[in-house]
């Protein structure tokens, strides 16, 4: 398999998985188009508001070294609170936050990580304008925010086209034989965006599908035998990556 058939598998696993309805928002679950869990499968037209997006931002912090499960916990225990924007993490101090985050493991450094992207988000009143869109770097440039954090939010609360390599992806990429397994963030990054269109949809939806995948059969254990991608895959055919 080559990076050019990357379209064929994106368009298996959208057949096998259908769309997935990234990134969920725990605030608006049950309603319009959102499932109880706040994903909203085939509505790309969120995030809508500064406030989504700051929670989606939120989430992406969150739910690094943790399960997605956890976080909605932790988001739901904020939303209770009204601890969703950037003003009111402000307003709440450290070892309060903490504690409130508990479940989201690492909570101590998790906590100061969110206070310093609600301080990033409404410096200058960033967050509330209309236009406004962070630069890759800039987020980048917060203590606590790699490259997958800052792309999660760039992709899915900005609408920027900018891939998100996880530790599913690279996992699946190296069963399908597109990788060794040893490249940069960056160099498995090109992979993806030098070979689809740098459409944000697709980015988001393509990301989303790889880690459904991941989760139900590229396991580190992996379930071939009725996996949609076992036609082509090196892993399958081989037996080895």
């Amino acid at each position: 398999m080559t990076a050019a058939d990357l379209m064929a598998v994106y368009r298996r696993l959208l057949e096998s998985f259908g769309p997935q309805g990234w990134w969920p928002l725990s605030s608006l679950s049950g309603r319009g188009s959102f499932d109880d869990r706040g994903y909203h499968r085939g509505d790309f037209s969120y995030p809508r508001t500064a406030e989504q997006r700051f929670e989606i931002a939120m989430g992406a912090v969150l739910t690094q070294n943790t399960t997605w499960k956890n976080v909605e916990r932790v988001i739901q225990k904020l939303i209770d609170r009204e601890l969703m924007t950037p003003g009111a993490i402000l307003g709440c101090s450290l070892a309060e936050l903490g504690k409130y985050i508990m479940a989201s493991g690492y909570y101590n450094q998790k906590a100061r990580k969110l206070i310093m992207l609600a301080e990033f988000f409404a410096k200058d009143g960033n967050v509330s304008g209309p236009n406004w869109k962070p630069q890759r770097q800039h987020l980048l440039n917060l203590w606590g925010i790699g490259a997958e954090t800052a792309d999660s939010i760039l992709l899915y609360a900005y609408k920027i086209p900018s891939f998100v390599i996880d530790a599913y992806t690279r996992r699946l990429a190296a069963k399908l034989g597109l990788v060794s397994g040893r490249e940069s963030y960056d160099q498995l990054q090109s992979l993806f965006t030098g070979s689809l269109s740098r459409e944000y949809e697709l980015y988001a939806e393509f990301h989303a599908l790889i880690v459904r995948q991941a989760k139900s059969y590229c396991r580190r254990k992996p379930l071939c035998t009725d996996c949609p991608l076992r036609s082509g895959c090196n892993y399958f055919t081989t037996g080895q990556v």
